[in-house]
């Protein structure tokens, strides 16, 4: 089907979007087809072992024509991570061995490295996906550690995206509820980004979360089928992630499906990669930040009177960011200096119109972190930082520190330039009841 098909808002022609999506069951046999019209005459299989292995199970009789061994394969280490040294490895594989275009097999990690590894070597690509576990199927972007520093890099999305829903309700059930949690973070990440415009002229436009909301609301409502495995709710799922996808190409940025909450998700896989350990997966943090964050806002909507804090001055912040974030400092430091850059004039301008601001926030609809928890707890997604294995002091220590390391203003930086953070953290611990 045709993007045009997914949802009822029209999506704007003349933008670089997936060309063709399957949902649906048996797409295993469609991808003869679609390597042919989209990934050209020889393409590069790129897997990890363990998408691999489900792919493999899912096609036993090689209806899709992977190979199955050889240099048309490559399979990425067990639990690869998107950085440019993988990127860099698969770029040269393809551009080395003359391929002509790209399969990814697998989720968010093999598609963020197949999609800039694609973009880099100037070959398309196309994806069956293996799990509905994050919205960055069909998106513009992929998410890439640089340097230890998570970056979103502009990037070509897939020619083609495959999602079977039999394929998506065979893997673990844990990547679905991330799938969810990733995709729950929409509406307050969208205050954000219309919170960045209001105080920065940065622009917003409407259309893109008009795009994702009506599945987004869809698969909310399958959620407790998701554990259980069901067609329907797999395949709203997908939809609904495709489409979040979409919103970011139509806007331009991630700013529709990423904020402050994905700020918090960033934070924690950086500093578990510095120290060595496991990450967790990415959508089951963001459910929680956005619990986290939705509490915030609705307590900073209550706040009639704030208690604006002095301008701050760089050098003592630079200095704070680098004692705080160690090892990650230098590439932390230029992305918070940037947005340093206009608090001054942020601060005027909350000073004159926070009353109007504030009124204007509450008509956003930004639901409660008791909504979310809700939908969380019905797909059987981590819905409390126990879950995740993060202490409260932790979690405190991260909702100071998380709007240092990008340049895009979300409510964790409205919190503190109002003077509510960080008194506020507790509060919003407490009132989030994650």
């Amino acid at each position: 089907m045709k993007l045009a098909e997914l949802g009822s808002e029209p999506i704007p022609s003349g933008l670089d979007l997936s060309e063709e999506v399957l949902i649906g069951t048996d797409l295993c046999g469609e991808l003869p087809r679609l390597a042919s019209e989209h990934a050209g005459p020889k393409p590069l299989w790129l897997a990890d072992p363990r998408t691999w292995g489900a792919f493999c199970a899912a096609d036993p009789h090689r209806d899709s024509g992977r190979p199955e061994a050889g240099p048309e394969l490559h399979l990425l280490c067990e639990d690869p991570h998107a950085d440019t040294e993988r990127v860099g490895q698969a770029c040269a594989i393809v551009e080395g061995g003359g391929f002509s275009g790209i399969i990814a097999v697998g989720a968010g990690t093999v598609n963020d490295i197949a999609k800039m590894a694609s973009t880099l070597s100037g070959v398309p690509y196309l994806v069956f996906a293996t799990a509905a576990s994050m919205n960055g199927y069909a998106s513009g972007i992929a998410a890439i550690l640089v340097d230890g520093l998570k970056t979103t890099l502009e990037a070509r999305p897939p020619r083609a995206i495959v999602l079977d829903s039999a394929v998506l309700a065979a893997a673990p059930p844990q990547l679905a509820a991330a799938g969810l949690g990733d995709l729950l973070s929409k509406p307050v990440s969208s205050a954000d980004w219309w919170l960045g415009n209001r105080l920065e002229g940065s622009g917003f436009d409407a259309l893109p979360g008009l795009i994702v909301d009506e599945a987004v609301a869809l698969a909310a409502r399958h959620a407790r089928g998701l554990p259980a495995g069901e067609a329907a709710a797999h395949e709203a799922l997908a939809r609904a992630l495709v489409l979040s996808g979409v919103s970011m190409v139509v806007a331009g940025s991630s700013s529709p499906a990423s904020g402050g909450e994905h700020l918090l998700s960033h934070l924690w896989d950086m500093e578990a990669l510095i120290s060595g350990r496991n990450l967790r997966l990415h959508g089951a943090q963001v459910g929680v930040a956005t619990c986290l964050s939705a509490a915030l806002y609705h307590l900073l909507i209550g706040l009639e009177s704030p208690d604006f804090p002095k301008t701050p001055d760089w050098a003592r912040t630079s200095e704070r960011i680098r004692i705080a974030h160690g090892e990650l400092a230098d590439v932390v430091l230029p992305q918070a200096e940037k947005k340093f850059a206009g608090f001054a004039q942020r601060s005027s301008l909350l000073r004159e119109e926070w009353p109007e601001i504030r009124a204007e926030l509450a008509t956003l609809g930004i639901p409660s972190a008791d909504e979310l928890r809700a939908i969380l707890q019905a797909a059987k997604a981590p819905a409390s930082l126990e879950e995740l294995g993060i202490e409260r002091d932790e979690a405190f220590d991260s909702l100071s520190r998380a709007r240092d390391i990008r340049d895009r203003y979300t409510v964790l930086d409205l919190a503190f330039e109002l003077g509510f953070f960080p008194a506020g953290i507790r509060q919003v611990l407490a009132s989030s009841r994650v």
